[in-house]
């Protein structure tokens, strides 16, 4: 089995709720191979792919102290957007609205796995939820124009803490909690 670790936000259930009743909405119309279980909807901050226990240790111990001052705050979902081209998209995905705390939390943990000794992806930070993959092309192409301009919004939600997470590729949901690392100490 293959055992890959990554660092994110993880959302309230009341939010995953609502983004999967969106997504059953969209099944008819918008033909992905594969939609995400809600269990596994997430904001990731950090892949950090295979990693041994002692250098998972070391990162959470780092980060743990470094987001001990870093204080709750809330986030929104706004829109929907993809990855790819855009009639054959990869991925379609949750947008959230701009927030310097997350920038910062994003920060932090990143640097946190760079001096643990993780090699990170290096593209700018998109911060996304992943609802659906690979675009089913027997469908052939699609306009996304009007789902990307939808102002589909949820309410605000809390962030409280980050999780270290394992991803069980074989399983559904895929994402179990490893570790959790509260905000403002707590």
């Amino acid at each position: 089995m293959s055992r890959h670790f990554f660092i994110a936000v993880p959302l309230p259930s009341d939010i995953k709720a609502a983004l999967k009743v969106k997504c059953e909405e969209m099944k008819a119309d918008i033909h992905f191979k594969r939609w995400v279980h809600q269990e596994d909807y997430h904001i990731t901050l950090a892949f950090l792919g295979h990693a041994d226990e002692e250098q998972l240790q070391a990162v959470m111990d780092e980060t743990r102290g470094n987001l001990r001052n870093v204080p709750p705050f809330e986030l929104n979902i706004q829109g929907f957007n993809t990855f790819g081209r855009k009639e054959y998209p990869r991925i379609l995905w949750v947008n959230l609205l701009e927030s310097q705390p997350l920038n910062l939390v994003r920060e932090i943990v990143y640097r946190d796995c760079m001096k643990a000794g993780f090699e990170l992806d290096k593209k700018p930070f998109t911060p996304h939820i992943t609802v659906a993959r690979k675009w089913d092309e027997a469908c052939g192409g699609i306009s996304f124009d009007a789902l990307l301009e939808e102002n589909f919004q949820l309410p605000k939600f809390s962030v409280e803490e980050v999780i270290l997470y394992e991803s069980k590729i074989e399983e559904t949901p895929k994402y179990y909690k490893k570790a959790v690392i509260r905000l403002d100490g707590q």
